[in-house]
């Protein structure tokens, strides 16, 4: 199966988008593994601009997310030039995406895009709980987040409401309920297929 996929990996990206809360860097850093290919996860990708800048400066919370996107989109284009396969993984804005798919049009690109998405109420709980129980990093500000906000903010700037060619939806509302495995297997025919 390895020589088949890489045979026919070129010119095909993953995206991994959708509400926060919703298991989209776990997914994707396992979808990583297993395609053998390099992920690139918007927090991980912030963090290190604020490791760079440091916890004074702070340009990292307050144009954090617009750098990091910025940054991203670089480092895909650098992928594309050279016809290599990435995954990037992001809570990606209707307009981030608008300017991925004229990337990937640029170069001739395909895409499959998973989109997780859930109840508000319950991501809302998770993604307060997260902050508690991991210690994450200072960049990820939930000072005076509301359930009334998270939502809001998720609708206003339509994340995850923009796929790309192949869409997959997935209710992660409860993560018993997603078939992990039948996703890899999605991610692996789409990238074997020469389609």
């Amino acid at each position: 199966m390895e020589n088949n996929l890489k045979l026919h990996m070129n010119n095909k990206i993953i995206l991994v988008g959708g509400y926060c809360a919703t298991g989209k860097s776990t997914f994707s850093r396992r979808l990583s593994k297993f395609l053998k290919i390099p992920c690139f996860n918007k927090d991980t990708v912030k963090e290190v601009l604020g490791d760079g800048f440091g916890p004074e400066n702070n340009m990292v919370c307050q144009k954090g997310n617009f750098t990091t996107f910025i940054l991203m989109l670089h480092i895909l284009e650098q992928f594309l030039q050279v016809q290599k396969a990435c995954i990037l993984e992001s809570d990606f804005t209707k307009k981030e995406s608008e300017q991925i798919k004229g990337l990937l049009d640029k170069y001739n690109y395909r895409c499959l895009t998973f989109i997780f998405k859930g109840n508000f109420d319950v991501l809302f709980d998770r993604y307060m709980e997260r902050e508690k129980i991991e210690k994450r990093h200072w960049v990820h500000n939930t000072t005076g987040e509301t359930r009334e906000n998270f939502e809001e903010g998720h609708l206003y700037f339509g994340l995850g409401e923009i796929g790309i060619d192949q869409i997959i939806n997935i209710d992660a509302t409860s993560f018993d309920k997603v078939n992990y495995e039948e996703l890899l297997s999605i991610a692996e025919k789409f990238m074997i297929n020469n389609i």
